[in-house]
Order: C-alpha cells, then sequence, then structure tokens
C-alpha cells in the first residue's frame, strides 16, 4: 500500500530541515577541530611540503615561515585568519537559525527573512571585505619585513558578491509577498 506523507505545515515540518539542523549541531562540534586542524597545517606546511617534494627542499626553505615572523607580522597573520574564521562562524549561526526556524515550521517569519537578508548582506560585502583584510596583511607583513615584497591584490570575487546580492533580493522579494497574502487574509 502506499503511505502518504503528512503534508508540511507548522506542526509537521518537512523532515530535511529537521535532519539539517541536527547536522549543524555536528558541525559546530566539528568547527573547533577544524580550526585546530588548520592552525596545526599553516603552522607545519614548509616542514610536510619538504617532506613531500625532497628535491624542492632548499627551495622551500627559502619560503616566509610564519614561525620565522616578526610578532608584529604573526599577530596580523593570525588577527587576519581570526576575522575570517568570526565571519565564517557567523554566517553557520545564521544558516542554522534559518534552517532551525524551518525545521520548527516557522517559515516565512520575520527574524528568518531577516537573517537570509544579512546572510546576504554578508556574503555580498565579504569578497570587499577579505580583499582589503588581504591587501593590509600583506602590506603590514612587508612593512615589518616579514615578507620580501608586497603587490597588492585587485582581483574581487565578483560571483560571491553577486549571490549576496542576489540573496537579499530574495529576502527582500519574500518579505514582500508575506505582506501581500498578510494583505490578502484580511481582506477575505
Amino acid at each position: 500500500s502506499c503511505r502518504r506523507r503528512p503534508p508540511v505545515t507548522a506542526a509537521h515540518p518537512h523532515r530535511i530541515f529537521v535532519w539539517l539542523d541536527r547536522a549543524f549541531w555536528l558541525i559546530w562540534l566539528g568547527f573547533p577541530v577544524l580550526i585546530w586542524l588548520l592552525v596545526s597545517e599553516i603552522r607545519s606546511a614548509p616542514e610536510q611540503l619538504a617532506e613531500i617534494n625532497p628535491e624542492a627542499a632548499d627551495c622551500i626553505a627559502k619560503l616566509p615561515q610564519i614561525a620565522g615572523f616578526s610578532a608584529t607580522g604573526q599577530f596580523a597573520f593570525w588577527a587576519a585568519f581570526g576575522i575570517e574564521f568570526v565571519v565564517y562562524a557567523v554566517l553557520l549561526a545564521l544558516a542554522h537559525g534559518v534552517i532551525h526556524r524551518c525545521a520548527t515550521g516557522r517559515v516565512f517569519v520575520d527574524e528568518m527573512i531577516g537573517a537570509l537578508r544579512l546572510i546576504g548582506l554578508i556574503i555580498a560585502f565579504w569578497p570587499l571585505a577579505d580583499l582589503v583584510l588581504q591587501n593590509v596583511t600583506g602590506a603590514v607583513l612587508a612593512w615589518t619585513g616579514d615578507l620580501p615584497a608586497f603587490s597588492a591584490t585587485v582581483a574581487l570575487d565578483l560571483p560571491v558578491l553577486g549571490v549576496g546580492l542576489l540573496m537579499v533580493t530574495m529576502s527582500v522579494a519574500m518579505a514582500q509577498a508575506v505582506r501581500l497574502r498578510e494583505d490578502a487574509d484580511l481582506t477575505i
């Protein structure tokens, strides 16, 4: 016999959102581990590269190593690293909030639409902020002598910017649709 699924309502949210909500808790548990792994990789990268390619060990030894940076250079590098992780953590928290609202049946509510708009704004403006962050970090590292030279990066990630603007536009359209629906419900 054919089993019918319950309708997707506030009482019965779509199961994929419930599953995703639970999966986000696994992501949060893994986030500190990811940070630790990345820091370990960054700190041991020159040694690992030399082990992988022994004939290039002399060339690799000439590359700037974070452990040999000045205190100001290390602060600039790790501060930029931390800022990037904070931005990604904020995006994850906002996305988790949206998924949680969907899992609990609160789909087209102001909080969810506002979170989508904020996610879109962050995604839209992050490429520009990241570009500035990379250039400032590179300039500080060159100024401290930790890098032999600095060349400004001018490559802006336009597709990411476009996706962010699309999310903002879609959130505005969703908010307008909710208002129109509320007006229609009031007139019936």
